[in-house]
């Protein structure tokens, strides 16, 4: 008489339980390697920008007022105000607005320093065809460029948009 080995349903479980341990590995090194693409260690310019606060805005005068603020409502439009003078005039940066979905919704350059210092107010835009901001988390940051790439984030701002 032949003896059937019985397959252990064990062996199965273990097996696809590596193989999600292994896609998950593969997913972190490639958050790791775009992290390091993007932000290397010692790659600095050794300048940091001011970002002075985020306010309330008027498109119609393009000034901003009350106090800096982490938050807003959906209508209310807001700009960052950046101080240039820190920042050396050999170096080429950018001032940018991400909404939750990374998309850019308001920017001011990329330029040297010196040629953004008429442009300290940098407005968070609409959507087009929207009447309001997309809730969520909307990222401000001032970044370096090289080339057109950025290479490093001279200072950053988040923003919460409220649903409200």
């Amino acid at each position: 008489m032949v003896a059937v080995a019985q397959r252990d349903p064990v062996v199965t479980l273990y097996r696809t339980l590596l193989v999600y341990g292994l896609i998950g590995l593969l997913i972190l090194t490639a958050g790791l390697v775009e992290f390091l693409h993007f932000e290397p260690f010692g790659v600095t310019a050794g300048v940091h920008a001011q970002i002075a606060g985020v306010y309330l805005y008027d498109p119609a005068t393009g000034q901003t007022s009350g106090p800096d603020r982490g938050s807003f409502t959906r209508a209310e439009l807001f700009a960052a105000v950046v101080d240039w003078s820190d920042l050396p005039d050999n170096v080429t940066v950018q001032a940018i607005w991400y909404d939750g979905f990374s998309n850019v919704v308001g920017q001011a350059g990329p330029a040297t320093a010196g040629d953004l210092k008429d442009h300290r107010v940098v407005p968070a835009e609409k959507p087009t065809g929207l009447k309001y901001h997309l809730p969520g988390q909307y990222i401000f940051a001032v970044e370096r460029l090289q080339g057109d790439q950025p290479i490093e984030v001279l200072a950053r701002r988040l923003v919460e948009v409220e649903r409200t």
